[in-house]
């Protein structure tokens, strides 16, 4: 509940700051995942809950490394169809501690007696291949290491068919029906061709028609799948929110369509939302009282956010991406970050926070990215989320503005 103007904030109970006298947090060693969970080269992971490394016990033993993680798995080639496997083909598993992959587990039915291992082709840290076994029955994975350690099941469940199950000239798949602005994760489809084709693929709003991408897909390879993605923007800038579709023709009909200035039927297409910002709260939450919102009196000044109460250590994430403005501690606003947000004019603080994020100042940061904790440091009354969005430059000639409409919207799909 907080109150920051030039040199000084102000919270419930008429508490002040100097902002200049901020105290930057220090530096955490990194270690979490950005996003919805895939870590990714030059990324700069979020806080990471504490206690470290895991050991792991099974059977009695204990083992000194991390656990492996499953958070996704795809068939990338001798594929059954766009979205299932079969004996033969090669899954692409995505997770954390997958270096030292030995053997992954194709978990039936209830018990073990369908149970089939499947050989590791390559593991890195965050990816592994695996070639599905003959008799593998559809489920749940499990990853083991060379120390003997295993993962939990996945939660992504893989579909095995006995032989391709459509005869289809060429499948398509969105991936996510719901993409995030300035996230990790672009949008994306998947491409599976039963015979070799070259095609193009265009995405459209579909509120006015706007090509916003083209892109050539050559020499698509028979049961081998394709991916193309795109990273929300056009020539550099951030598309506005709505709906939008990938529809894919073929090499020829498109020239064709071009020459003659008229649209060709596509042979697949897929849509999917473009949305701008993803609820901050990750868990059970309300808004409180009037006096949490904004602009509610406090003693000579009003406040200039919106408090979101939840339980302590409920994780918050960045509501939109950008780069980190400030990361500081102060005897009021507690552990708190300002994000100066892409492709907008808004400022985003996350104040009270349990401990200093990760994230340092000139971080860039993804939407849905893991930034903190909810928690009570500074002034705080109970465990809360103080959340102001700022048009223009936050503490430097621009205004709060009220962020309950637009968390109230956000907190409706996210």
């Amino acid at each position: 509940m907080v109150k920051l103007k030039r040199g000084v904030v102000g919270v419930l109970c008429g508490l002040g700051l100097a902002v200049g006298a901020a105290v930057p947090a220090a530096a955490v060693p990194a270690g979490a995942v950005p996003g919805a969970g895939v870590p990714a080269a030059g990324v700069t992971p979020a806080l990471t809950p504490a206690g470290g490394v895991r050991a792991s016990t099974r059977s009695g033993g204990v083992f000194a490394s991390a656990p492996a993680a499953i958070t996704a798995i795809s068939c990338v080639s001798s594929c059954a169809s766009v979205d299932a496997a079969q004996p033969g083909s090669v899954l692409r598993i995505a997770g954390m501690n997958l270096a030292d992959l030995r053997e992954v587990t194709f978990i039936g039915g209830a018990g073990n007696a369908d149970n089939t291992i499947a050989r590791v082709l390559r593991a890195a840290g965050n990816s592994a291949d695996v070639v599905v076994p003959a008799y593998a029955s559809s489920g749940r994975l499990r990853a083991v290491k060379a120390d003997g350690s295993r993962s939990e099941p996945s939660r992504v469940v893989v579909s095995i068919a006995s032989k391709a199950v459509s005869t289809d000239a060429l499948q398509l798949r969105v991936v996510g029906q719901r993409v995030f602005a300035a996230a990790f994760r672009p949008a994306r489809i998947d491409l599976l061709a039963r015979q070799p084709m070259s095609v193009v693929v265009a995405l459209v709003r579909t509120s006015d028609g706007a090509v916003v991408m083209g892109s050539p897909v050559s020499a698509l390879v028979p049961g081998t799948v394709r991916s193309v993605t795109w990273d929300g923007k056009l020539g550099g800038v951030l598309q506005p929110a709505g709906r939008y579709e990938f529809r894919v023709f073929s090499a020829g009909a498109a020239a064709q369509a071009a020459q003659a200035a008229q649209a060709a039927a596509p042979l697949a297409s897929g849509a999917f939302d473009l949305v701008d910002h993803k609820f901050p709260v990750r868990g059970k939450h309300d808004f409180g009282t009037a006096i949490a919102a904004f602009g509610a009196a406090r003693n000579g000044h009003i406040h200039q956010g919106q408090d979101i109460f939840a339980p302590c250590g409920t994780p918050i994430v960045a509501a939109r991406g950008g780069v980190v403005k400030v990361n500081a501690q102060e005897a009021n606003a507690g552990n708190y970050l300002v994000i100066d947000g892409e492709g907008g004019k808004l400022d985003y603080a996350y104040m009270h926070m349990r401990e200093p994020s990760a994230l340092l100042a000139g971080t860039r940061v993804f939407t849905g990215q893991l930034i903190g904790y909810v928690g009570d440091t500074g002034d705080a009354v109970g465990c809360h989320l103080h959340f102001e969005l700022w048009s223009g430059q936050w503490q430097a000639g621009g205004a709060p503005i009220d962020p309950l409409p637009a968390l109230q919207g956000w907190d409706s799909y996210s």
